[in-house]
């Protein structure tokens, strides 16, 4: 069996510790209830025994006897050494829940501490927040301000987008970032542009003979490696567009495996965020189109009306009317008709009611 690194060790000694000491305030909380109980029946005993007792008492005065010790004192004694240990057994009960809120805060500490727990707080903040977006870009900016925060080894990142073999930074966190990004578009190579066809592109150091052209630049630019990752044709710009997801480590060799797995993860749901936001887009602006469809499409029918009624025209003959005008006019069809459903009139030729006008148009 391999043997395990001292870090899960001590992680398994920690939880292993927790589960202990849990499994002990448990057990010591049920004897709580159980002297709780028993208590509760010893104090219905004794005030049974106590109205006995009274009873007792007031015969003996009426026959003038009197006892020489009076077994309540006895009750009263053992009530108070009662009430003690239950007092104590509350103190106790307040160190162990004390102690059980700290142990469960130090276990919170170190979940959040690993890399998944970020990623996934990541996950739901960006869920959260993406309809709050104004604007794509918005987005592209949350999704490269989360790799900073969640990918270990992330000093800067930014987002690459390719149309039609052109390419430009739709996102940034640092102007490093864009100018390392940059220095690839005017070399036409780099991680970012070839993670555009490749799901992960990890340079360890620059230069690298991958990309000779570009040599060097990115280090004496900031960036000691790069890993970048490719972002869902179909989540970025027009069709057919394409982009990666780029982070930036300070020095070389900057990104673990794990790291490195975690941005993968994190660009799926980057190109995942990026299409939704770009779909409520259209949607918006398809529901702008048909609301301001609606709307010329009122008005005309309230020209209609006012050309109908007034001139005694067939809705056939008033529509007519308003499109020769349109064009003669050139104006658009609804800015014709508005004017005639604000005035009541058509009288652009100078006409009192229109009627000239119309009878060039019919």
């Amino acid at each position: 069996m391999a043997a395990q690194s001292p870090e899960v060790e001590h992680q398994w000694a920690v939880e292993k510790r927790d589960f202990v000491g849990d499994r002990r305030d448990e057990l010591a909380d049920d004897r709580d209830v159980a002297g709780d109980l028993r208590e509760l029946t010893a104090d219905a005993r004794e005030q049974a025994l106590d109205q006995r007792e009274r009873e007792l008492d007031a015969r003996e005065a009426e026959l003038g006897l009197a006892g020489p010790v009076h077994p309540s004192a006895r009750r009263v004694d053992a009530r108070t050494a009662r009430e003690r240990a239950r007092q104590h057994r509350d103190e106790s009960a307040i160190e162990r829940r004390a102690a059980a809120g700290a142990r469960e805060d130090a276990t919170d500490r170190r979940l959040e501490a690993t890399p998944t727990t970020g990623l996934a707080s990541a996950f739901a903040l960006i869920a959260e927040n993406l309809y709050a977006a104004g604007s794509y870009d918005d987005v592209l900016l949350r999704i490269a301000e989360t790799a900073v925060s969640t990918v270990a080894g992330c000093q800067m990142a930014s987002v690459t987008v390719s149309e039609a073999g052109v390419y430009r930074t739709a996102s940034t966190t640092d102007v490093s970032a864009s100018a390392v990004d940059q220095a690839q578009y005017d070399a036409r190579e780099g991680p970012s542009l070839d993670a555009v066809e490749t799901p992960v592109v990890y340079a360890k150091a620059f230069p690298d003979n991958r990309w000779p052209t570009l040599a060097a630049r990115p280090a004496e630019l900031g960036a000691g490696s790069a890993a970048s990752y490719r972002l869902a044709a179909g989540s970025l710009g027009t069709a057919g567009a394409g982009g990666s997801l780029n982070t930036y480590g300070a020095h070389p060799e900057a990104f673990s495996d794990e790291a490195q797995q975690i941005g993968l993860i994190l660009a799926a749901y980057a190109s995942m965020a990026a299409k939704a936001i770009r779909d409520r887009d259209a949607l918006e602006e398809v529901a702008q189109q048909l609301h301001q469809a609606l709307l010329t499409r009122d008005v005309i029918g309230q020209a209609k009306g006012i050309l109908m009624e007034r001139l005694k025209l067939t809705p056939e003959q008033a529509f007519d009317a308003l499109r020769q005008a349109s064009n003669q006019l050139n104006e658009k069809l609804h800015a014709v008709a508005f004017r005639i459903a604000e005035t009541g009139e058509l009288n652009t030729a100078g006409t009192p009611d229109g009627r000239a006008e119309i009878d060039r148009t019919l």
